[in-house]
């Protein structure tokens, strides 16, 4: 409890010198964004010039911007894109500190609060959901791009989406949720930093049974044949925000070759103290 007040406490009052160079757009702590980054040395830097892959800022969205602006923005996502969700500073702090919603605090302390991609709607094909992990829900696609109109994000692309395995993705996106199938498919030890579920699975039963929402997006990635440099430090104390997912660079692998990296990675993975994040 009493840590809990601190971080409280801290949050509401932040001294300017910590926040003042934070982008207009996103939250965050700039004494917190050292954390953030991702592996500059990772296995991108090994691969070949062309299969070399990043993500590209494509379209931003706001509430205030109106059924128009939402009708815009939602008109140029397709599979493959990723979300990342920000509240304003103000909002954030109501959220926490008049609603007591510790989900909350991810938008105040990252860049971003909250990561989802973008995926084909497994029982209506040509429709588009969103694909995330919450708190007591775990990974799922209870939510269509629709509902992107009542949050504030931007979304990001490959700069080769023709590269992506959709199947793969697909294939991630039924699994994961069948392997979740209880209240704890959300990784709840991952919020402490204690241990997580496998980062870089190549087949079915490599597959965990719990995930945040920026390492399911990471690892639903990684199925689909994109390896990205989100982490580091061999997966110990690792950070894996929405902001180091979408910041990463990475390589196109094959699936053959997915299993050789995998075979070669520690079991305990990256992952970060707190989905304190979830919208």
């Amino acid at each position: 409890m009493k840590t809990t007040l601190f971080i409280l406490c801290a949050v509401l009052l932040a001294p300017a010198w910590a926040m003042d160079t934070v982008p207009e757009k996103g939250g965050g702590w700039y004494i917190l964004r050292w954390l953030e980054k991702p592996d500059g040395n990772g296995e991108s830097t090994k691969a070949k010039p062309e299969d070399r892959t990043e993500f590209k800022y494509i379209k931003s969205f706001e509430r205030k911007d109106g059924e128009q602006g939402f009708s815009e923005a939602r008109q140029q996502l397709r599979a493959g894109d990723v979300i990342a969700y920000r509240l304003p500073k103000w909002e954030a702090r109501k959220q926490i500190f008049l609603k007591l919603d510790l989900t909350k605090l991810g938008y105040r302390l990252l860049k971003y609060g909250h990561l989802a991609i973008v995926v084909d709607d497994p029982a209506n094909p040509g429709q588009l959901r969103v694909f995330s992990s919450q708190s007591f829900k775990g990974p799922n696609v209870r939510e269509d791009v629709d509902t992107l109109r009542d949050h504030d994000w931007d979304a990001y692309r490959l700069d080769k989406p023709e590269r992506l395995d959709v199947a793969r993705l697909n294939e991630f996106v039924k699994l994961s949720q069948e392997k979740a199938g209880k209240w704890y498919g959300y990784d709840f030890s991952g919020m402490f930093g204690l241990w997580n579920s496998n980062l870089r699975p190549t087949k079915e039963d490599e597959i965990g049974h719990d995930y945040i929402c920026s390492t399911v997006v990471l690892t639903a990635l990684h199925y689909a044949g994109v390896q990205l440099d989100a982490t580091g430090r061999k997966g110990y104390l690792d950070l894996v925000s929405p902001y180091q997912v979408v910041k990463s660079k990475g390589s196109f692998v094959k699936p053959a070759q997915l299993v050789l990296v995998a075979d070669a990675a520690p079991l305990v993975n990256g992952r970060w103290f707190g989905d304190y994040l979830d919208p």
